[in-house]
């Protein structure tokens, strides 16, 4: 037999199955640090709000793009059919065979696809989970920016130095008064760090480069909802996330229960050298593929189980933002009438000073305490805005599509 007669098969077949089958090309599309580095810095910033920030970090965040392009590879994943062909040599004989029930979706290629359209839902609330944290940690970002830009001012300036000059003032006081400066100075360059470290953080929620322009417009949140928040819970991504996951080890199940059952395929054996067609057939028998049932039924309990533990997680995690944020709040609610009181206090002892000698150090004192007190402010104002974020978004708020 001739070379040529044995590859006269594969010539005929191989291009016919590129047009049938839609085999896709490869294509190189290599990823070089460098260049990509270079693309990032030459993403402009601007002038955002809520809104605008969170619609651009869905449109440019890399993570939330990997995880998007996952979910659209999920989503067009589908399982072959069953087909065989076989070229003999001797008698000149091409089998073409397929699997009927595997050509109508059905038996265990159906079940393989419905596992896979299970498996693209979940990777899709993937995508709406790790959105809903994004826009959470924005939505915190915004909010310690206004908090940051709407501190108490700093207590005006006391010096010392004439005071001093005329003796009155004794060197213990003094010195207070120059520490009470220098944990004045040392609080602002942390409440600027605080707020650069800040925009940096959303920088990177936004896809955007070190360098890149960012204002923020703050506007006034929406009052909180306190109707339906059983209902509010049960539409948390994280939860739906879970459910996914069930249906996913559901549609596991289906498959290896599927795959307990024989097949059979079927094809006509075409003679090349022109005698008759002749049917052929294939039964394929499963053997031992119970125990692969028995271990994707068990699996699937797991996925209830799991999602039982979620919506327990979410209903805590609810129940705890709404504890942190009556803690925060009362916190910050002590710290900024303690920071008032000190100032009205200062107030009271630099009109003392004006007209009583030996009054600076009652002076120093108050300056002091007023120093501490507009320090100590920051923390708890700044955890407020960020547990009131929080308490939003436990009960599931913003409700986010699970589109890629």
């Amino acid at each position: 037999m001739s070379l040529c007669s044995v590859l006269r098969p594969l010539a005929v077949c191989l291009p016919l199955a590129h047009v049938v089958f839609a085999c896709v090309p490869y294509r190189p599309a290599p990823a070089d640090p460098a260049q990509l580095a270079v693309a990032l810095r030459q993403r402009q910033g601007g002038h955002f709000d809520l809104a605008s920030a969170t619609a651009l970090a869905f449109q440019q965040n890399p993570a939330l793009q990997a995880l998007a392009e996952r979910a659209r590879a999920a989503g067009v994943a589908t399982v072959p059919s069953d087909t065989q062909t076989e070229y003999r040599t001797q008698g000149e004989m091409l089998a073409l065979m397929a699997d009927p029930v595997s050509l109508l979706d059905l038996g265990p290629r159906g079940a393989a696809n419905t596992l896979q359209r299970a498996e693209a839902v979940a990777a899709s609330q993937e995508l709406a989970v790790a959105r809903w944290q994004v826009a959470t940690r924005i939505a915190e970002a915004f909010a310690v920016d206004a908090t940051l830009a709407a501190l108490p001012s700093d207590p005006e300036h006391l010096d010392s130095t004439p005071f001093v000059a005329a003796g009155l003032a004794e060197p213990l006081a003094a010195a207070a008064v120059a520490a009470a400066k220098s944990r004045l100075a040392a609080e602002g360059q942390r409440r600027a760090a605080a707020h650069a470290a800040n925009l940096a953080q959303l920088r990177e929620l936004l896809g955007l480069a070190a360098g890149a322009e960012l204002r923020l417009q703050h506007s006034p949140w929406s009052p909180h909802p306190e109707e339906d928040r059983d209902g509010a819970l049960l539409r948390r991504p994280d939860l739906a996330l879970a459910a996914a996951r069930f249906a996913v080890a559901d549609a596991n199940f289906r498959r290896a229960v599927a795959a307990q059952y024989p097949s059979l395929m079927l094809g006509p054996e075409v003679p090349l050298r022109g005698d008759p067609l002749q049917l052929m057939a294939i039964l394929r028998l499963p053997l031992f593929a119970g125990d692969g049932a028995r271990a994707a039924a068990a699996q699937r309990e797991a996925a209830r189980g799991d999602l039982a533990a979620a919506w327990l997680a979410a209903s805590r995690a609810a129940a705890t933002a709404e504890l942190e944020l009556a803690s925060t709040r009362a916190t910050a609610a002590a710290a900024t009438a303690a920071l008032a009181a000190s100032q009205r206090n200062l107030a009271a002892a630099r009109v003392a000073a004006d007209v009583e000698v030996d009054a600076f150090g009652a002076l120093a004192d108050s300056y002091t305490m007023a120093v501490r007190d507009w320090a100590e402010v920051r923390e708890p104002l700044v955890a407020a805005a960020r547990a009131e974020v929080q308490v939003r978004f436990a009960r599931g708020m913003p409700a986010l599509e699970a589109t890629p």
